[in-house]
């Protein structure tokens, strides 16, 4: 290594940096230059060098300028490379201080910080995780046959066992309890992924995410977990499902029990929250991800049509479509977490962020229909006012201790640390940012573009809007077709209506996965982030 001094002429641009006497390009070509050496001769960073890069936070000179992120970012990544290291007391400062610094930023710089801080994370999956092969034979099977794996060996089944379909699952209950579920394929592809949820569900059985968090048991017949029933159903079957292919699992108690039921009481919805959220800090910990805890989409008539699907990517603050039918069904209830079809190893280093900011997100939104819930009815519009005010239906004590209570038991359960200090992140104010927008539906439209509707044949077309409520289907690729499907949160092809949740999302993310960084280095100073 060469030991040399750092070079006068970077000392130069560092003091430049300090004194804000660099115009914008000046400032991020300096910026790139003292990563440069940084990288060569990571012996010399002084203090000096990281005053230069925080000054660009602490100047008002460049936050208006357009390409002002770009700035931002660099210096931030800098910052970032340099303290990832963690080779001495100087470098050890930077993570911390750039912890403090998010929650305190906004806009550009904001996204900057987090999305820099973001690529901190480090984890892996646990070694032990499960493989699973590219295709799979389901197992032949007679209907009957599978049913007898409801009840223990050389126990009969309840006579008075009933079977009802709850979308694609038939299900056998008593009047007490279910016995057990036989969930169906939806398309060719789902069969793999319900195969996935049978082998997880096993896994999980050994390597449980909290005892808190309970597991359904999967039936498994001559090492097989996915199953081709040959015979008939007792129930005819809805039209969602893609031939017999199946697996078959006991639930564990609470499996059926959703958070956001009309009627759950304030500690029935904690409870599921809580817990779940403990479990998925824990997975994430391990660098496993449910990627589905709701379906989130920016316009889900593009699913077939845009390269993301339609999902909804929260970093692009983009509106968010349907939000209180996403919330209907969520895979989190009384038991924990739930269909773990969706469950996915870290692929990229910034998975960490992005899954911990969706969490949040979806938390939020259930936590919202939890109020909505006690009055479906009142939605859309009526004939006294443009846009149904819900906001009456609103606790805001209950919603900002389901939000709190999330964050904290996500950082611990992430962590492991035992402590979380919410009130940087200002968590009333943005509840009360909440409360306005998603208690009153103000956006209701979204529009059919004619290129989707093209995309359609005309069977499709039309089911699509019968399904949408419309009764005079028009001519198909005319013009725009304007639908009333909401409520969503934004108007059509516009930004989000509550930026400060997103902004709320940027730092809570962010700030765990520097947190966790620390934790992993065993630095423990300055993890509070007030």
């Amino acid at each position: 290594m060469n030991h040399a001094p750092p070079s006068s002429a970077r000392i130069r641009e560092e003091r430049l940096l300090i004194n804000h006497c660099r115009d914008f390009s000046a400032a991020y070509m300096g910026i790139q230059y003292i990563g440069w050496q940084a990288v060569d001769y990571p012996h010399t960073i002084t203090h000096q060098t990281l005053d230069a890069l925080f000054s660009i936070f602490e100047t008002a000179e460049f936050e208006k300028a357009k390409q002002a992120f770009f700035l931002y970012h660099e210096a931030a990544c800098t910052l970032v490379e340099m303290g990832r290291t963690m080779e001495n007391e100087i470098i050890r400062t930077i993570v911390p201080k750039l912890a403090m610094l998010l929650v305190k930023s906004s806009g550009n710089r904001l996204r900057a910080l987090s999305q820099a801080l973001g690529r901190l994370a480090d984890n892996c999956p646990a070694p032990d995780t499960p493989s699973f092969p590219n295709t799979i034979t389901p197992l032949d099977i007679q209907f009957s046959s599978l049913v007898e794996k409801f009840t223990p060996p050389g126990m009969a089944l309840p006579t008075e066992m009933q079977w009802t379909w709850k979308g694609r699952s038939l299900i056998a209950r008593t009047e007490t309890k279910i016995m057990g579920v036989i969930k169906f394929a939806t398309t060719l592809d789902n069969i793999n992924e319900i195969h996935w949820e049978a082998v997880w569900m096993e896994w999980f059985s050994k390597n449980p995410s909290g005892a808190e968090n309970l597991v359904p048991k999967p039936v498994c017949i001559r090492d097989r977990y996915l199953f081709n029933i040959t015979d008939e159903l007792p129930e005819a079957s809805p039209g969602t499902r893609y031939g017999s292919a199946c697996i078959v699992f006991i639930p564990c108690p609470g499996y059926y029990e959703y958070p956001n039921l009309e009627g759950s009481d304030r500690e029935q919805i904690q409870r599921s929250f809580f817990k779940s959220s403990l479990a998925l800090g824990r997975l994430s910990s391990q660098g496993l991800f449910h990627t589905a805890l709701i379906p989130l989409f920016h316009n889900r008539v593009q699913q077939d049509r845009r390269n993301d699907n339609g999902r909804y990517l929260w970093e692009h603050a983009g509106r968010l479509d349907q939000w209180l039918n996403s919330s209907l069904f969520p895979n989190f209830a009384a038991s924990g977490l739930r269909d773990f079809e969706h469950i996915a190893c870290q692929t990229k280093r910034l998975d960490l962020e992005h899954y911990t900011g969706e969490y949040l997100l979806s938390f939020i939104l259930v936590a919202g229909s939890c109020f909505r819930n006690k009055a479906p009815h009142r939605r859309g519009t009526d004939n006294s006012q443009p846009h149904v005010d819900t906001r009456d239906l609103f606790c805001p004590d209950l919603f900002e201790s389901l939000l709190t209570g999330v964050c904290e038991h996500y950082f611990k359960g992430l962590t492991e640390f035992e402590t979380f200090d919410p009130a940087p992140f200002n968590i009333p104010a943005l509840i009360e940012k909440l409360i306005e927008k998603m208690g009153r539906d103000e956006h209701m439209q979204e529009a059919l573009r004619v290129q989707d509707q093209l995309a359609m044949d005309d069977e499709q077309f039309e089911q699509f809007l019968t399904e949408r409520g419309v009764t005079d289907i028009p001519a198909k690729g005319e013009k725009d077709i304007i639908l009333i499907t909401g409520p969503h949160l934004g108007e059509f092809n516009q930004p989000i209506s509550i930026p400060e949740l997103i902004e709320f999302l940027f730092k809570f993310s962010a700030f765990c996965v520097s947190s966790l960084f620390l934790k992993k280095h065993h630095c423990t100073r300055n993890l509070s982030p007030g």
